[in-house]
C-alpha cells in the first residue's frame, strides 16, 4: 500500500519509480540465473523436462558419456550469455508436448543427431580434441581428417555414443531403438564394394593386414546351407524394411546418400559371389526337374552292417 501512496504523490513518485525498476531487475535476475541454473543440471533433463522420454535417459545412462553433462552436448559451445540464452528459449518450445505428453515416439525418427544436423563436431572436439586422443577400435583403420574434409561430422558415424539403445530394453509404446551407424552397414552408407557409391569398401580400406573377416556367424555348424540361407531372408526382410525408412527420410529433407538402405551382405560380398553359384544351382535344378518327376524307386539290397 506504501508503494501505491508514493505512486500517487508527484513527490515521491519518481523515486518509487525508481525503487520498482530496481527491484522487477533484481527479480528477473535472480530468476534468469536460477532458472538457467537449474535447467543445465543433470537432474533436471532426467527427472523434468524429459521424464517423459525415459528410452533416452535409460540409454545415456548406459552409455560411455553418463559422467557427462547433457548440457555438455545440447547447448552451443563457446556461446556468450546471449546465444546461450537465445538456445534456452528455444527449448521452451518443448514444454507443450510434454505436459501434454503427446511428444514424437519414436524420439527422433530419422537420427537429426546422428546425420550432423544439430550436433555439428564442435561438440565432440571440444573434448576430443589435443587432450583426448581420437583412435580408431582394434582391427580399424580409420582417417578421421579424410572424413572431416569430405564434410562427415562425427555424429554421421558416432551416433549413438551418447544414448546406448542396445543396452537397453525399450520402456515407451511405440518407440523403436535407432540404427547404430558405427556398425558396418552404417559405413556402407558411403561406402560400396560395387556400384556408384562416393568411397570404395574395400576390406583393406578398414581393415589392417591378417585381421580376421569371417563373422563368427559363417563358422558354426550348419552354416550351409541352411544357416547361410535364414541369414541371406533375415537380411533381405530389412533391407526392405530400410528402404521403405530411407524414402520417408528423403522426403523429410535427409541428405539421400545418407538416408541409403544397405543390404547387410553386400558388405562383404559382391553380387556375383551370390549369382555365381546359384545361377548353377537354378541351372542344376532346371536339368533335374524330370528326374524329380520320375516315380521313386525301392533299393532292396540287403545292406551290409
Amino acid at each position: 500500500m506504501r508503494l501505491v501512496a508514493s505512486f500517487k504523490d508527484p513527490v515521491t513518485r519518481p523515486r518509487a519509480i525508481m525503487w520498482l525498476a530496481v527491484g522487477l531487475f533484481a527479480f528477473a535476475a535472480f530468476f534468469i540465473a536460477v532458472g538457467d541454473i537449474a535447467t543445465c543440471t543433470r537432474w533436471f533433463c532426467a527427472n523434468m523436462c524429459h521424464k517423459v522420454q525415459d528410452d533416452t535417459i535409460l540409454s545415456y545412462e548406459a552409455s560411455a558419456h553418463s559422467h557427462i553433462s547433457c548440457v555438455t552436448c545440447h547447448e552451443p559451445v563457446n556461446a556468450n550469455p546471449v546465444v546461450f540464452l537465445l538456445a534456452k528459449a528455444r527449448s521452451l518450445g518443448e514444454i507443450p508436448p510434454t505436459l501434454t505428453n503427446t511428444f514424437e515416439l519414436p524420439l527422433n525418427p530419422v537420427s537429426a543427431y546422428g546425420l550432423g544436423e544439430e550436433m555439428p563436431s564442435t561438440q565432440c572436439t571440444q573434448c576430443h580434441g589435443n587432450t583426448r586422443k581420437i583412435t580408431p577400435s582394434e582391427g580399424i583403420i580409420i582417417d578421421h581428417k579424410v572424413h572431416e574434409k569430405e564434410g562427415i561430422t562425427c555424429t554421421t558415424c558416432h551416433n549413438r555414443c551418447a544414448h546406448n539403445d542396445e543396452a537397453i530394453k525399450l520402456t515407451l509404446p511405440g518407440n523403436k531403438k535407432h540404427k547404430d551407424y558405427m556398425k558396418m552397414d552404417g559405413c556402407f552408407r558411403c561406402h560400396a564394394l560395387e556400384g556408384e557409391r562416393r568411397a570404395e569398401g574395400e576390406c583393406k580400406l578398414c581393415h589392417p593386414a591378417g585381421f580376421e573377416l569371417v563373422p563368427e556367424t559363417h563358422k558354426v555348424a550348419g552354416w550351409l546351407p541352411k544357416g547361410h540361407a535364414d541369414a541371406a531372408r533375415e537380411s533381405l526382410t530389412e533391407f526392405g524394411m530400410q528402404k521403405v525408412e530411407a524414402e520417408e527420410q528423403i522426403k523429410e529433407g535427409v541428405d539421400e546418400e545418407l538416408a541409403v538402405a544397405v543390404e547387410y551382405c553386400s558388405t562383404c560380398h559382391k553380387r556375383s559371389f551370390c549369382t555365381d553359384c546359384h545361377d548353377k544351382l537354378g541351372t542344376a535344378l532346371k536339368d533335374a526337374a524330370p528326374a524329380a518327376n520320375a516315380p521313386a524307386t525301392v533299393d532292396t539290397t540287403t545292406k551290409k552292417k
